[in-house]
C-alpha cells in the first residue's frame, strides 16, 4: 500500500496528460412537410414545421489540463475537468426536437485505453444534477493502423463516441443545461503509473433533428 501511495505521488508530479477539448456550436433550422394523399392521389393536406436550435458550446470554456491528477470517485463533482454548455430549442420552433452529443476527432494515446479514464454527461436543473450517461475509454474503436513496435504512449485515432445512447428530447421554448466531465479515477490498491505520459484531444459535437410528428 505504501508503495502504491508513493507511485501516485509520482504521477501527480510527472504527469503530463494533455486534455484539450475544442468545442463547436450549432445553429440549425429545419423545415419539413408532410402530406396526406387521398384515394385519387391528390394532396388534400399539407403541414409545415420549423425547428430552430442553438447551443452555447462554441463559447464554452474548453478543457486544457497539462497535469491531470487521479481523483477519487467521491470527488468527481468537485474536481473532474468539465465543459458546461446549453442547448436551446427556440420559442419560434413549432415542433419538439431530439439530439445526440458526441466526442469526435478523437486522438488518444494507447495507455489511456483504460477503464480508469472516464467521462460523464450530466443534465443540470434547479433540482440538481442527473447523469444522462457515463463511460470510459477502455474499449474505444481505433480507426488508424497500428505501427509495428509502437509504444504504449503512441498517439492513435479512434471512432466517434456517443455520450447518450438514447436521444435527448427537447420541447420548443426549452433550454437544456449540460455538463461534460472527464477524469482519471484513482484506485488506492493499484499502481496506475502506466496512465502517465499520455495525451487526449477531441471535439464535442451536437447532432439535432426535429422529432417526428404524427398527423
Amino acid at each position: 500500500m505504501n508503495t502504491n501511495k508513493e507511485m501516485k505521488n509520482h504521477i501527480i508530479k510527472i504527469g503530463i496528460l494533455v486534455v484539450s477539448i475544442v468545442t463547436i456550436g450549432i445553429s440549425m433550422t429545419y423545415a419539413y412537410y408532410t402530406a396526406k394523399i387521398s384515394g385519387n392521389s391528390t394532396i388534400d393536406d399539407i403541414s409545415a414545421a420549423e425547428f430552430h436550435i442553438t447551443s452555447t458550446l462554441a463559447d464554452s470554456t474548453a478543457i486544457s489540463n497539462m497535469t491531470m491528477h487521479l481523483i477519487d470517485a467521491s470527488e468527481i463533482d468537485l474536481h473532474a475537468d468539465k465543459v458546461e454548455f446549453s442547448v436551446t430549442n427556440s420559442a419560434t420552433s413549432t415542433v419538439s426536437g431530439q439530439y445526440y452529443v458526441y466526442l469526435v476527432d478523437v486522438s488518444i494515446t494507447k495507455n489511456l485505453y483504460s477503464k480508469y479514464f472516464k467521462w460523464q454527461l450530466v443534465r443540470k436543473t434547479s433540482l440538481g444534477e442527473s447523469v444522462i450517461d457515463s463511460g470510459n475509454f477502455e474499449n474505444v474503436v481505433r480507426t488508424d493502423q497500428e505501427v509495428p513496435g509502437e509504444g504504449s504512449n503512441a498517439l492513435t485515432s479512434v471512432d466517434k463516441i456517443s455520450l447518450n445512447k438514447v436521444a435527448l428530447e427537447i420541447p420548443k421554448d426549452t433550454t437544456d443545461n449540460l455538463i461534460f466531465r472527464l477524469w482519471l479515477e484513482n484506485d488506492p490498491d493499484l499502481n496506475q503509473v502506466d496512465l502517465t505520459n499520455g495525451s487526449f484531444q477531441a471535439k464535442l459535437k451536437i447532432e439535432a433533428t426535429p422529432k417526428s410528428q404524427n398527423h
